[in-house]
């Protein structure tokens, strides 16, 4: 009974190396053809190219390679790459982008997580300013967290801002209006200013998403008197819109 198994066993793994033999060295499973979603920078795919095309599909360390790109670039919070038999690699990089930035030398702007993907030594960028938050120690890098605690509201907040930013943006013709700062001072009580006119909104610590959905709707309804309006509250039930003039 030993033998035959045996023989047959021996016989099995010598078919199974002459398969891995020849999908290894096959010209069939050669890479012809590499496609890229969500990366960019032409100079290094143009060099990731000439180290795999022409290679055996199954010869690439996909794995390392993936590594070798996140490192390259922190900036991105996924990268797989994957074989599409017979000869076409798949490479689909994620981008974290930012929502948000903190005034400091320099300036660094923060993903919905948190995570720094941009420092900014010139002009403000067209993004909501954190205030109240603590500068750091000193300079960071592009991939790292920014280290200062209770920043996950106020980052998820700017974050549901930006999906709205546009309606917000032209809630009101001919004034354009741009979320200018949060202020995550109490990560509990969060509002942030709408410029021009320098409306305070509150908007609490919860259900932001369909707080921002109303504000489009009441900017437009008070397009008129904007410039008397001191603040508008998101939180109770029934949004309340306090003009200037405490007597009105």
């Amino acid at each position: 009974m030993i033998l035959p198994l045996a023989a047959i066993g021996l016989s099995s793994l010598a078919i199974v190396k002459g398969v891995c033999g020849y999908v290894t060295t096959s010209h069939y499973f050669r890479i012809r053809e590499l496609r890229v979603e969500g990366l960019n920078d032409q100079r290094y795919l143009a060099s990731i190219r000439d180290d795999v095309v022409g290679s055996n599909i199954f010869r690439v360390d996909a794995a390392d390679l993936a590594s070798r790109i996140k490192r390259r670039f922190p900036n991105f919070y996924s990268v797989s790459v994957s074989r599409i038999l017979p000869s076409q690699l798949l490479i689909v990089a994620r981008e974290r982008l930012p929502v948000a930035w903190v005034k400091g030398d320099p300036s660094y702007l923060l993903d919905a997580n948190g995570v720094i993907v941009g420092v900014s030594h010139g002009p403000a960028p067209s993004l909501p300013l954190l205030t109240g938050v603590a500068g750091p120690a000193g300079s960071l890098k592009t991939g790292s967290p920014y280290p200062s605690r209770g920043l996950h509201k106020p980052l998820l907040l700017a974050k549901i801002i930006k999906m709205h930013s546009s309606r917000i943006r032209h809630s009101i013709s001919g004034a354009p209006v741009e979320v200018e700062s949060i202020n995550a001072a109490d990560p509990n009580e969060l509002s942030f200013d709408l410029a021009p006119d320098h409306i305070e909104v509150k908007v609490g610590d919860r259900n932001f998403d369909s707080r921002i959905a109303l504000l489009p709707a009441i900017l437009k309804t008070i397009s008129e008197d904007r410039g008397r309006i001191k603040y508008i509250d998101l939180r109770p039930r029934e949004p309340v819109v306090a003009t200037k003039d405490s007597k009105k």
